[in-house]
């Protein structure tokens, strides 16, 4: 094999190397900072990072509703696009998580975790939040977490999203005694 042959191909193969590694300019990447709380409420900015699209430049969190007169939504959208939505809700005291998301997804097959205060799947997750010790008789509080296109589907991070932002809300901040 002559010299030159023999670095044509050593510099074909590296450059198919480096292209199928990841290394080409093209490749898509979040260019934004993933937030650590949503609309208030810590969350693991790890997984949330894996629902949200894998390119985009600006990420923008907005909460419609407030915590002691209404049902707060939290909307995130990474390049103006809704990708992301987190609904907290009043209700059934009794009713359970994997029924809030059945209801509001029409997802069956859920994986559970806490002993079923919380179910998730790839595109969705839900909690229920026990209100009575707070003096709430009547209700619950659920929260609901729903990813949509062109965020991305993944069931493990949906499952440490909802736990994550479980554990962070209280129980005083989401049962108002005056409401039940």
């Amino acid at each position: 094999m002559k010299p030159s042959s023999y670095a044509l191909g050593i510099g074909t193969l590296l450059l198919t190397a480096l292209a199928s590694s990841g290394c080409s300019p093209n490749e898509a990447k979040q260019d934004f900072t993933v937030p650590a709380s949503l609309c208030g409420v810590s969350v693991p900015s790890a997984a949330l990072s894996r629902l949200l699209p894998a390119d985009g430049t600006q990420v923008s969190v907005q909460q419609d509703g407030t915590w002691d007169k209404d049902s707060p939504l939290c909307n995130v959208t990474v390049d103006k696009r809704l990708v992301l939505v987190v609904s907290t809700e009043w209700v059934r005291a009794g009713d359970s998580a994997r029924s809030v998301l059945g209801k509001r997804l029409a997802v069956w097959q859920q994986k559970s975790a806490d002993g079923g205060a919380v179910v998730y799947s790839d595109r969705g997750a839900a909690s229920v939040v026990k209100c009575q010790d707070a003096g709430v008789k009547k209700f619950d509080v659920g929260t609901f977490i729903k990813v949509l296109e062109p965020g991305r589907r993944d069931e493990q991070a949906m499952g440490q999203l909802i736990r994550g932002y479980t554990r962070s809300v209280t129980p005083q901040r989401l049962c108002r005694p005056t409401s039940g």
